[in-house]
């Protein structure tokens, strides 16, 4: 299986957690003021701490798997909150596995859930989904417009680049076609709050809510799908 790797260096963030910086478009995989408090607001308070976890199991879809860390956080929620999780990741451009091993997550998420992740990413790229405590982890090497999911998902970390540099990502054709992935009742959190991504959602009748953002960004944005 052939693995096309990002062009990437490591960074510190303000919180002193690392993030990396893609050589080919200058953006960060994570905000510059800290990709470890970043994190931990948009795709855990904002999205897991507020999913339905009645859902079981819980149907996880992450649209840029990048360095894992949102991962790493929800697997440490899951377990910490006895919900089983289906987690499934797209990256079509992973990050090389010498560059997962250097990061300081250990220092600021789950230490077990960050050996872990260092020990399977390789696995993972090829293929092969791995357990962690009650939770299932595949990534699968495809862009969001060639993914068929075989069930509907009942939350979505949508973390793409920006649309400055990724704007396919964000047009309308990726919009619905990520709408469509959300089950009844789903919830899909993203930091980005642009109007015209806004409104696609809308268009796709969901509710496209602005939120207060992690530190650095004033809004962010939680989408939901009517029962």
């Amino acid at each position: 299986m052939s693995i096309h790797y990002a062009q990437t260096s490591l960074v510190v963030t303000r919180d002193g957690s690392h993030s990396l910086r893609n050589e080919l478009t200058g953006e960060h995989y994570h905000s510059i003021f800290g990709a470890f408090t970043e994190s931990k607001y948009v795709f855990e308070k904002m999205g897991l701490l507020e999913a339905d976890q009645s859902v079981a199991p819980l149907r996880l879809l992450e649209v840029g798997v990048g360095t894992g860390l949102n991962l790493l956080l929800a697997l440490a929620f899951a377990r910490d909150h006895c919900l089983h999780l289906q987690y499934t990741g797209l990256e079509p451009f992973p990050v090389e596995p010498e560059l997962i091993a250097a990061l300081n997550y250990g220092q600021f998420a789950d230490a077990a859930a960050c050996a872990w992740w260092q020990s399977v990413y390789s696995d993972l790229l090829v293929g092969h989904p791995q357990p962690f405590s009650n939770a299932e982890v595949a990534v699968v090497q495809q862009p969001l417009l060639q993914f068929q999911a075989t069930q509907p998902f009942d939350l979505v970390f949508y973390d793409a680049f920006s649309p400055s540099s990724e704007e396919s990502m964000w047009n309308d054709d990726s919009i619905d076609h990520v709408s469509s992935l959300l089950a009844p009742g789903g919830r899909l959190v993203t930091y980005c709050i642009r109007g015209y991504i806004r409104r696609r959602f809308m268009a796709n009748g969901l509710l496209a809510e602005k939120r207060p953002g992690p530190p650095g960004k004033r809004e962010m944005m939680v989408v939901t799908k009517p029962h």
